[in-house]
């Protein structure tokens, strides 16, 4: 099992890189056919710095981290279960963003790199944990909940930190 738990984290930076290299200047770039379409998306990350969007990635990972690392620490892996589905239904989600907007976005290739890598891995480790499928759901439910509220506390922290950065650069 061991050797399964550290490809969270891994694809999760790896999928997160083409995010946190190319949304912000593709943000920019699409400004208009957004404000037009998906406005949403504009009033949402608009003010977003790289740096912002940067730590709020940051800070996933040392979830992702602390995941691993208490599933390790304690043998238990439910939470990592969960975590993980998350994790890959975060691909799937980016996926169907692409599908919806019919643009690409910085996370659609890292996304189809991961997706099928991830459903194997979980697929074997529920194997490996001989976990039910109410476990499996529940595990999920659980690590769902986790990253969606931790996803919300990260977009809290984005905007904070990039208001910070604009306060703080025009100080200078």
């Amino acid at each position: 099992m061991l050797s399964y738990v550290w490809l969270f984290p891994l694809l999760f930076i790896f999928h997160d890189m083409e995010e946190i290299i190319g949304f912000i200047p593709w943000l920019n770039h699409n400004q208009k056919f957004l404000r037009e379409k998906y406005p949403e998306i504009v009033r949402q990350y608009g003010q977003t710095s790289s740096e912002g969007f940067a730590f709020a990635v940051y800070e996933e990972l040392l979830l992702c981290i602390s995941i691993c690392l208490i599933s390790i620490f304690s043998d238990w892996y439910g939470l990592w279960t969960g975590g993980f589905i998350g994790c890959t239904i975060h691909f799937l989600i980016h996926i169907g963003q692409c599908i919806v907007i019919r643009k690409y976005v910085p996370c659609l290739i890292t996304s189809i790199i991961a997706l099928p890598i991830s459903v194997c891995v979980i697929y074997k480790s529920i194997y490996l944990l001989e976990y039910s499928f109410y476990q499996v759901l529940f595990y999920s439910f659980i690590g769902i909940s986790v990253i969606a509220f931790n996803l919300a506390f990260a977009h809290v922290l984005m905007r904070n930190f990039s208001k910070y950065l604009k306060r703080y650069s025009d100080e200078n």
